[in-house]
């Protein structure tokens, strides 16, 4: 059947506007997708990817405060 919602694994990317001029980019973090057909799609994070994807928040925060306005991490990467 055509109309039943699907589930699907993938690497995402999050965009965050933190302020005039200023964007954040994390990407490659896994996540689920859930597809229904008629409706949009709901992007879902475990809680550990939820955990980490706070912290790298945080991390581009600092970033932006020391100037930066296009800030990209990798959700894979040390910092």
């Amino acid at each position: 059947m055509d109309d039943e919602m699907t589930l699907e694994n993938a690497l995402v990317t999050f965009d965050k506007r933190m302020g005039p001029g200023v964007l954040v980019h994390i990407t490659g973090i896994p996540a689920e997708i859930v597809r229904s057909p008629g409706k949009g799609d709901l992007t879902l994070f475990d809680m550990a990817t939820s955990g980490r994807l706070q912290h790298l928040l945080r991390v581009a925060r600092r970033r932006v405060e020391v100037g930066e306005t296009d800030v990209t991490i990798d959700f894979t990467s040390d910092a």
